[in-house]
């Protein structure tokens, strides 16, 4: 997984730091300060999406 394609249509490079930030800045909405359980959980997440987009 090395490029995504935004929703205006454009395609840039897959940044899984921007799947951790996003995870951490939900978890501090509701009292979470752990950034490393954001950036396992952001592995997590790309573990699952290269089983789900296999060719």
């Amino acid at each position: 997984m090395s490029k995504i394609i935004k929703r205006d249509g454009r395609i840039v490079d897959f940044d899984k730091e921007k799947i951790t930030n996003a995870i951490f800045k939900a978890a501090k909405a509701v009292g979470g300060r752990d950034k490393e359980l954001a950036a396992r959980l952001a592995d997590q997440v790309v573990k699952l999406l290269k089983e789900r987009l296999k060719p």
